[in-house]
């Protein structure tokens, strides 16, 4: 039934590629409340964005959007009763003049306008500021009604743990002080906080709960140079912790580990070639029936026979598919929600009664995209300079349905962001428009891109610039010799660092690429680094690109910014005004110096837009400015 609001969308207008591929997903993130009668989801159409709840009655279907503003973003939320759902919200804020990502916990009932503050404001006349990041949620406490388990830092960089009353502002019960070395924590399904994480001066700490609740002192397990030990959860009994190392295999495997002998006690599950990334628990017993790992995609392993597999063939069985992927269920197990899509495609939710076996289908993410011919994805490696595998996704235009029948196209390079993140095979809409718009796409995991083991991922620290640079041109190069790149044809595109690296290789080998688009991207790596010593453990999170002093030659050096008089190729500067992570100036300074130099360059800037351009239609204004600046560079 949901379905035919889909059809609704769908009207005889032309086709509109920016508007169609720069839309927001019109939904995501769905979940069932327990009882099985409601769902929400994040919702995008029509200049509309926020949380919309569908309730499902007698008479039908009854929704009911909680809008977002420019400024005000929903960034998650969950089900905490049937009547009670807990949102996290993000604005801009700005602490001591300095830019600052502010989140907001909100509570509301379905059928009521009102939204509730979970915090209090503190007064003015209290020269207090609110507490900066609110929505931490360490667990929703299933067996407690009222509260759910929040970290936060209330007056201080100091983060302590409190149960958190969802029905009434501001009370809130501590249940672990703040303390200097936490920065984390971790509970066990039942919602007791078993592990906390931080750092002291630097060092990485490590505390587990004990079976008399006493914490003890396992930061000689996350010591520097010792292999990667990484809490995952916990089952319910108390001396055991799940844990992800990498101390007998080359890439992280799952563990159940003794807390009171401080020994691995087995090996759940290993994959030679990818690290294991997470685990599925049941809510019940805390037991674990899946890990997770990604080769191309992510997946599940499962541990023997279990509902969720056994679900999983039926909607497999159910829908014309050939990717479907378990979310979530509600908690009484009687709904389950599942994604699925088929050629490459963005796909669409479903919804699966599990007692009466009725599979709902929910509107597809991207509606204006039904009918409309994609390109195909492939994945693929190629070798870098020093002999490392670099595994890749090449995407061809619609109509091209092999690498081997790619031949002399013009090709665009999209470098991910992170860096220390990666790309899968699925839908991409960066990707898709240019594919759409006759470009094949080559997207690379370049070394220091996650999911590959410690020393694929090692081996990008301090080499922004470098090693990960020549990475992303080896890709080029092994395109034209394999006949399927045009060579005077090559263009470089990306987002935060994947901007860094478009605006460095037009750079560094200035007569590969004949253009370039850096959308939020970092031009200096001096200026990273000192922005980032303004908040809490920045010095800490840039340690994998240098010092700011000890490394100032190689990082001029290796910054765009201070390289601009050897751009020669024409470029794309899209920044977002409110950006959080790479604030715009990057892009103007950048824009400023390439002028300077005589050079080419144009400059697009996003009104109140975000760092993922996630903000009312900033994805369309980016893919028409982006569009247009290629047209223009083809003539040309």
């Amino acid at each position: 039934m949901l379905a035919l609001v889909a059809a609704a969308l769908l009207n005889a207008a032309p086709f509109d590629p920016e508007a169609a591929f720069g839309r927001l997903p019109y939904l995501t993130s769905v979940k069932v409340a327990p009882g099985g009668d409601r769902l929400a989801a994040r919702y995008s159409n029509d200049g509309k964005s926020g949380l919309l709840i569908y309730e499902m009655t007698k008479s039908g279907i009854n929704n009911r959007l909680i809008g977002e503003s420019d400024n005000l973003k929903i960034r998650d939320f969950d089900w905490k009763r049937d009547d009670r759902l807990i949102i996290a919200a993000s604005v801009p804020g700005v602490r001591y003049g300095t830019p600052t990502l502010e989140t907001r916990l909100l509570a509301v009932t379905p059928g009521k306008e009102e939204i509730d503050r979970l915090f209090r404001r503190p007064k003015r006349s209290s020269g207090e500021l609110p507490v900066q990041i609110q929505d931490r949620i360490v667990s929703l406490l299933p067996h407690d009604p009222k509260h759910i388990l929040v970290e936060y830092a209330k007056n201080s960089e100091n983060i302590g743990l409190y149960e958190v009353d969802v029905d009434k502002r501001g009370r809130h019960s501590m249940v672990e002080g703040p303390r200097g070395d936490s920065r984390r924590f971790i509970a066990d399904m039942q919602g007791t906080a078993r592990a906390r994480m931080g750092f002291d001066n630097g060092t990485s700490k490590l505390f587990l709960k004990m079976p008399n609740d006493k914490w003890k002192d396992f930061s000689h397990r996350v010591a520097k140079g010792q292999p990667r030990f990484v809490v995952v959860g916990f089952p319910n009994t108390r001396s055991k912790a799940f844990v992800l190392s990498d101390h007998a295999t080359p890439n992280l495997s799952l563990y159940l580990f003794d807390i009171e002998a401080d020994e691995f006690e087995s090996n759940l599950y290993s994959h030679p070639t990818s690290d294991v990334s997470g685990i599925r628990q049941r809510l019940s017993d805390g037991a674990a029936y899946g890990a997770f790992f990604a080769e191309d995609d992510v997946y599940i392993h499962y541990f023997g026979e279990n509902l969720i597999k056994d679900l999983t063939t039926i909607v497999e069985n159910s829908v014309d598919a050939d990717d479907v992927s378990y979310q979530s269920m509600n908690p009484q197990e009687t709904m389950a929600v599942y994604w699925a899509a088929s050629d490459g495609g963005a796909g669409r939710y479903y919804i699966l009664d599990i007692e009466n076996v009725v599979l709902t289908e929910l509107p597809p993410l991207y509606p204006e995209l039904e009918g409309v011919a994609l390109g195909k994805v492939i994945a693929t490696h190629y070798e870098a300079r020093d002999g490392l595998s670099i595994p890749a996704f090449v995407t061809l235009p619609p109509g091209v349905a092999s690498l081997e029948a790619a031949k002399n196209l013009p090709f665009m390079l999209l470098p991910h962001g992170g860096p220390n993140a990666r790309d899968y095979v699925g839908f991409d809409w960066w990707a898709q428009y240019l594919a759409h718009k006759g470009y094949g796409v080559l997207q690379m995991n370049f070394r220091g891109s996650t999911g590959y083991g410690a020393e694929f991922r090692d081996a990008g620290n301090r080499q922004w610039g470098q090693a990960m640079q020549d990475d992303i041109t080896d890709g080029a190069n092994w395109l034209i010799s394999g006949g399927h790149a045009d060579a005077d044809r090559i263009g470089i595109m990306g987002a935060s660092y994947g901007g860094y690296a478009a605006l460095m290789g037009t750079a560094k080998t200035p007569d590969l690429f004949t253009c370039a688009v850096a959308v939020n991207g970092v031009s200096s790596l001096p200026q990273v680094i000192a922005d980032e010593q303004d908040y809490v453990d920045g010095k800490y999170s840039t340690r994998h690109i240098g010092r700011l002093w000890g490394d100032r030659r190689m990082l001029r050096e290796n910054s765009p910014r201070f390289r601009a008089e050897e751009i020669s190729v024409p470029v794309l500067l899209i920044a977002s005004e409110d950006d959080r992570v790479v604030p715009d100036n990057h892009s103007t300074r950048m824009h400023n110096a390439i002028q300077r130099a005589g050079g080419r360059s144009e400059l697009v800037v996003l009104p109140e837009g975000s760092h993922n351009l996630n903000v009312g239609t900033n994805r369309v204004t980016a893919l028409r400015a982006i569009g247009g600046f290629l047209d223009q560079c083809r003539r040309s």
